[in-house]
């Protein structure tokens, strides 16, 4: 495939589009099929398919910009969060867009896929097995599932869940810590995604577990680090200063009182790690208390 990539930092479109290099994967030649640029309706004019794959909160802007040059192509939305008052940006996307909308998530840190290492990745959306065929090689294996609105409920909260095992790695807890916040943690997310409209078994593949165990236990996790500071009694603002990338798991932490209001649940561990961000409560203490 042709891929036309649109990047927002000039800079960036230069590193990529002349040096073929991009900062965020230096080990990595971009392939001379990909094309970047600045430029929104040069990216996006005789496009056959669009991928949203900024962070979410800018996800709605973006649209703004994109949309008069989206026709009714079909649009998959790769970002990992909320809208605005807690929408879900299948949402988003449909109020702006004529074509069909479909979700790309899964266990796929770019680290790995840029290199064709294998994973595993799920597609959410209508009658998808034609996109399914497009995206899937003998390195990326695709699963197929019509619960778009667990996958995205799944696909936002687990960021959280990655940012506590953080602050259990930087208060220097081990694996039976974590295995427990990954578990209640996960229980607390597919009682959100029941709410909401879910597929139970949603919460268990790939776009659930799947996507929580990479989240929570690999190196490249942006949640896990930003975590890890705050619990070595870093302050947050500090932490999310000096980073590259964003931490969605932090962003989307400041909701979650209205995430419980919206559902009227008590989402203990999701709490405590909002009191323990935000609040300055003590992470043990607060751990006990679960």
């Amino acid at each position: 495939h042709d891929i036309k990539i649109w990047e927002f930092f000039l800079e960036q479109v230069k590193e990529m589009q002349e040096n073929r290099i991009c900062h965020l994967l230096p080990e990595v030649k971009l392939p001379d099929n990909i094309f970047v640029s600045n430029d929104m309706e040069e990216v996006l004019k005789e496009s056959e398919l669009v991928l949203l794959v900024v962070p979410s909160d800018k996800a709605g802007i973006t649209l703004d910009r994109a949309h008069q040059f989206i026709q009714e192509q079909p649009v998959m939305i790769c970002s990992k969060g909320f809208g605005n008052d807690l929408k879900l940006l299948s949402q988003v996307v449909q109020e702006k867009v004529k074509g069909k909308v479909y979700c790309l998530y899964g266990p796929t840190h770019a680290e790995e896929v840029c290199k064709g290492m294998f994973s595993g990745i799920v597609l959410a959306g209508p009658d998808g097995q034609e996109l399914k065929k497009e995206i899937e090689n003998q390195d990326l294996r695709v699963d197929f599932t019509e619960d778009i609105v667990g996958v995205q409920v799944a696909a936002a909260l687990k960021n959280i869940l990655a940012v506590f095992i953080g602050v259990l790695d930087g208060l220097g807890l081990g694996d039976n810590a974590k295995a427990y916040v990954m578990t209640k943690g996960l229980a607390e997310i597919r009682q959100v995604g029941l709410k909401w409209g879910a597929q139970a078994e949603t919460f268990s593949g790939l776009a659930g577990m799947g996507d929580l165990i990479v989240t929570c236990t690999s190196q490249h996790s942006r949640n896990r680090h930003a975590g890890e500071q705050v619990g070595k009694g870093r302050q947050l603002d500090e932490v999310l200063k000096e980073m590259k990338m964003v931490a969605e798991g932090v962003n989307l932490l400041g909701e979650v009182p209205a995430l419980k209001e919206k559902f009227d649940l008590e989402l203990p561990l999701i709490s405590g790690l909002y009191r323990i961000m935000f609040e300055e409560a003590n992470p043990t203490e607060v751990l006990k208390q679960i």
